[in-house]
């Protein structure tokens, strides 16, 4: 039971980064808020890019446990400055985006705190058979 259970957390927790990954989650808010932090505006279709790689790859690495510890703790070093940068929820207290801002960067946390139970986990199941030796 309890490998299925890992297994299936680690699908659950995936899926954001995965559909982001894909470009299925459009991205525009996203690069206005980059843009909106001072990145330059020539380095944002390279950045947003870069981002959707790392979650793709990794995603699938934590969803057939190819490197879970690794793919976890690559998805948190991004979702950490993206959560910061996106869901600055105390910047926009009294106006009507302060609590979705404030669930957006709550529901941040929770996956991070997910993605580090994965990255502490020593021993993580993988999704494909083990050959025998």
């Amino acid at each position: 039971m309890e490998r299925y259970a890992l297994i299936a957390a680690r699908v659950l927790m995936s899926i954001i980064f995965l559909l982001n990954g894909l470009n299925v989650v459009s991205q525009s808010l996203a690069a206005h808020e980059m843009a909106a932090h001072g990145v330059p505006v020539s380095l944002v279709p390279m950045m947003l890019l870069g981002a959707q790689a790392l979650q793709l790859v990794a995603s699938i690495g934590l969803i057939f446990g190819l490197y879970p510890r690794l793919s976890a703790l690559a998805l948190l070093l991004f979702l950490i400055p993206a959560t910061l940068m996106a869901h600055a929820f105390w910047q926009a207290v009294g106006t009507p985006l302060y609590t979705i801002q404030l669930i957006n960067f709550l529901k941040n946390v929770c996956m991070a705190g997910g993605l580090i139970f994965v990255a502490a986990t020593n021993i993580q199941p993988i999704r494909f058979p083990h050959p025998t030796r």
